[in-house]
C-alpha cells in the first residue's frame, strides 16, 4: 500500500467531500449546491450500456454546471423522491488535478412507481480557488430496474 502525504489526504477527503455534496443536492433538491460542484465548462456524458434500451431516451451530453443543475431540475420536477447512495471509490491524484471512480445505486420514485439505475460515475477534477471541481464526469449505466416512464410523467 503506498503512502500518502497529508496534503495528499486532504485533496482526497476534499475529492470524496465533492462527489458527496453532488448526490445530497440532487436528493434534498438543492440545485445551486449540485452547479457548485461543477465548473462552468465542464463536460457531463450520460451513457447507457448497449443491451439498455432506456438509453434512447436518456444518453446526454451537457456542459458546465449550471446547466448540469437545470437539466436535473426539470428531470426530477416530477418526482417524490430520490435516493442516491454512493459505494466504492477510488481517487487517484495526477500531476494536472485528479480522477476518481465511484460506484452509485440512484432510486428514482414518483408515487409507487419506480426507476433504479446501477452505475459509475467517472470523474475527473481540476482545482479552482474555490477548491476541487469537477470538470469533467461520465456516468456508465449498467442496469435498470422499474419503468423510466417514471421520469416521463406529466
Amino acid at each position: 500500500m503506498s503512502e500518502f502525504s497529508k496534503s495528499d489526504t486532504l485533496d482526497r477527503t476534499a475529492i470524496l467531500d465533492l462527489i458527496t455534496a453532488y448526490a445530497f443536492g440532487l436528493d434534498r433538491r438543492d440545485f445551486a449546491r449540485v452547479a457548485s460542484t461543477f465548473t462552468e465548462e465542464a463536460v457531463v456524458q450520460n451513457l447507457f450500456d448497449e443491451y439498455l434500451p432506456e438509453g434512447k431516451l436518456f444518453n446526454s451530453l451537457t456542459i458546465g454546471g449550471t446547466a448540469v443543475a437545470d437539466g436535473a431540475r426539470d428531470l426530477f420536477d416530477t418526482l417524490d423522491a430520490t435516493q442516491h447512495q454512493l459505494g466504492a471509490q477510488i481517487v487517484e491524484l495526477t500531476r494536472t488535478g485528479a480522477r476518481a471512480s465511484t460506484q452509485v445505486v440512484a432510486r428514482h420514485h414518483r408515487g409507487v412507481q419506480f426507476f433504479h439505475i446501477g452505475a459509475t460515475y467517472e470523474d475527473e477534477f481540476v482545482r479552482t480557488p474555490d477548491g476541487w471541481r469537477i470538470a469533467k464526469r461520465t456516468q456508465h449505466i449498467h442496469w435498470t430496474a422499474g419503468s423510466p416512464a417514471v421520469f416521463l410523467a406529466q
